[in-house]
């Protein structure tokens, strides 16, 4: 695992159990994560934490965030260089998934921990709840199926670090 995975990971569970308090969508360091984008406070803010904690990794090791500013699940899919994009997740990739939502509405979040066939996920996310909402009131942890597309549609993964490594260079993943 690369310096700049372990510091997006130990960035995003720092934050774990964060949850909105004086309005919807809102909250001292919600509203410093919409602020950082920008967008109105009292946005969904699920792109706008994974930007922040990209932003904590980055500063860690003194490079510039690489993750596309925006609090736009989907545009940050679009916005992300093409050679980021996967399709098997690793531990620090940004999962990335439709909700079908009118008005075309996604989801983000951090890949903690991924089974060896990619079928399974642990995932760290911001604007969530314990039923897995795109809209939620916490930052929180959930282990779920992304090809069952009951979140959503996946698009697919955004490695976003300085430093991409393949799966074959990861360590082996708790699930077996």
């Amino acid at each position: 695992m690369t310096s700049f995975t372990a510091a997006l990971l130990i960035a995003a569970r720092a934050t774990l159990g964060v949850r909105e308090y004086g309005g919807k969508n809102r909250g001292h360091l919600i509203d410093g994560w919409n602020e950082a984008i920008p967008v109105p406070l009292g946005s969904p803010w699920c792109a706008s934490w994974v930007y922040g904690m990209h932003g904590e990794a980055a500063k860690s090791v003194g490079i510039d965030n690489p993750c596309p500013r925006t609090a736009g699940a989907l545009k940050m899919w679009h916005l992300a260089p093409e050679a980021a994009r996967r399709q098997l997740p690793a531990p620090g990739d940004v999962f990335v998934i439709d909700t079908g939502d009118p008005g075309g509405y996604g989801h983000v979040g951090i890949v903690e921990m991924v089974t060896p066939d990619g079928g399974t996920v642990v995932t760290l996310e911001g604007n969530t709840n314990a039923a897995g909402s795109r809209e939620g009131d916490q930052v929180g942890t959930h282990t779920w199926k992304p090809r069952d597309g009951r979140r959503g549609i996946l698009l697919g993964y955004l490695s976003l670090g300085p430093d991409p490594v393949g799966l074959d260079a990861l360590p082996p993943s708790p699930f077996g």
